[in-house]
């Protein structure tokens, strides 16, 4: 047994964060297949890493570990969590970064206490490195899941938001931005049945609903549904938040015609 471990924190690059991590797991299991799935995460910010997680979990090779770390709270009160779907394994603060990942899922979940798969000392500050990290090489090596600690009924879920169907009309927002300036919404396809029958109203202004992004003209803002079947705004080869000040929470509607 060897399952692979996945990566996803707040860290960057540039700091002695991420580097720390893989040591602790390959001094446990020099055989460990770690990869990344973004340490770029906005410092601190939860929701975000949560979504992101969440694009990408269903893709993920089945039995992956996943540790993600963005944990604002790190050394308080909150619990540290290994959670077990039918996917594979999740590890991380219970803040409600794993939530968006898990979803209406079926899982168990158990607290991380069992200090015998812990780095020693334990500092207050980097349980990724202390914590997270060696519970997940020692999983990787063999399931010990029921042997970290007890058992929780319930981890911190998110507060999502959700589009409202009315008549003729889906209401949405904004919820995550991406690198390149496109602003996904909660709307999917799965709330509507005639996905490019209909036109968006984003602030006062009707925006079309194009294939692919280079069918928008310069500097237009359009609708594509992206590959997480999200509709997502763009700008052709430009950045859709700073040309039109978008943000997170903006309202979107989907208007049929």
């Amino acid at each position: 047994m060897n399952r692979p471990i996945a990566l996803l924190t707040d860290f960057g690059l540039t700091d002695h964060y991420v580097g720390s991590l893989k040591s602790v797991i390959l001094n446990i299991n020099p055989k460990a297949v770690i990869f990344d799935l973004t340490h770029e995460v906005h410092p601190q910010n939860i929701r975000e890493g949560a979504y992101i997680l969440s694009a990408i979990y269903p893709y993920l090779p089945q039995g992956t570990i996943v540790v993600a770390v963005v944990d604002p709270g790190v050394g308080s009160r909150r619990d540290a969590l290994c959670v077990e779907t039918d996917r594979g394994f999740l590890m991380g603060p219970d803040n409600g970064i794993l939530s968006m990942a898990v979803g209406h899922q079926k899982y168990r979940a158990r607290k991380l206490t069992h200090d015998k798969y812990f780095l020693k000392p334990v500092s207050s500050t980097f349980h990724g490195r202390d914590i997270f990290s060696p519970c997940a090489a020692y999983l990787s090596k063999q399931n010990i899941f029921n042997s970290f600690g007890p058992a929780v009924k319930k981890i911190y879920a998110l507060e999502v938001p959700k589009p409202v169907v009315k008549g003729n009309r889906v209401q949405g927002e904004i919820v995550y931005i991406d690198r390149f300036g496109n602003a996904m919404t909660n709307i999917g396809l799965k709330e509507i049945k005639r996905a490019n029958s209909f036109s968006v109203l984003v602030g006062k202004q009707k925006i079309s609903i194009k294939p692919f992004f280079g069918a928008g003209k310069d500097k237009e803002l359009i609708a594509v549904w992206n590959s997480s079947q999200a509709l997502e705004l763009a700008v052709f080869n430009n950045s859709a938040e700073k040309l039109y000040g978008l943000k997170l929470g903006d309202p979107i509607e989907l208007l049929a015609p």
